[in-house]
């Protein structure tokens, strides 16, 4: 798992670096201090986590949650914040992050965390876990989007567009038409109730449909 990593603060920022790249299966592809010019350094280090220190003038939004979200609806976020506050928290999981850490976290929950978001699931510490668990598997959207029931055909597929292969590219690994991939794809986004692609691979890690893969 790439992870771009901003903490405005140097030594934590060193020390979580040198956590991160003690992990397995993590690398971290550009790390920052500030949100200067994060879009385009996005861009430029393509991630799949985004470490977003939530003390940052902007960050402590639900904004810059959301721009980024637009920008790449494929990128993880996890948030590294101050606040303690449930309702703030939750904020930011209806914008649509897969994570959240105080920044009084103990190692074991930073590395808890990444464990988890490598296998395609959301992370709360157990400090918040029974304040969180109810609401994240039953708040309206998610209960909704989990229970829709896709085929296998369909989940193959689904796991193939998350991983950015092209049409053509599906139907040559499974042996059918791109006619046939193309009428999966407007199932999926009819089934799970978004407007292309993007949204196809935002719901599948916000619903937990996409199981990471990793090389």
């Amino acid at each position: 798992m790439r992870i771009f990593l901003i903490e405005s603060i140097p030594l934590l920022r060193e020390a979580l670096l040198q956590q991160m790249q003690e992990l397995e299966n993590c690398l971290v592809v550009q790390t920052s201090g500030s949100l200067k010019n994060l879009s385009s350094a996005l861009t430029q280090f393509p991630a799949d986590l985004l470490w977003l220190d939530g003390s940052l003038k902007g960050a402590e939004a639900t904004g810059i949650v959301r721009q980024v979200r637009k920008k790449f609806p494929a990128l993880l976020i996890l948030i590294f914040g101050n606040t303690q506050s449930i309702p703030e928290i939750k904020a930011y999981f209806k914008e649509g992050i897969s994570a959240y850490l105080p920044k009084t976290s103990p190692l074991e929950d930073i590395r808890q965390a990444l464990t988890a978001l490598t296998k395609g699931r959301r992370y709360v510490p157990a400090s918040l876990y029974n304040e969180f668990t109810a609401w994240l598997t039953n708040n309206p959207s998610s209960k909704k989007k989990q229970r829709r029931n896709l085929t296998q055909r369909e989940q193959e597929i689904l796991q193939l567009i998350v991983e950015e292969y092209t049409s053509i590219e599906i139907a040559k690994k499974l042996f059918i038409s791109q006619c046939t991939v193309e009428t999966h794809r407007i199932n999926l986004i009819q089934k799970l109730g978004v407007r292309n692609t993007a949204g196809l691979v935002r719901v599948a890690f916000e619903s937990g449909l996409y199981a990471w893969r990793l090389m």
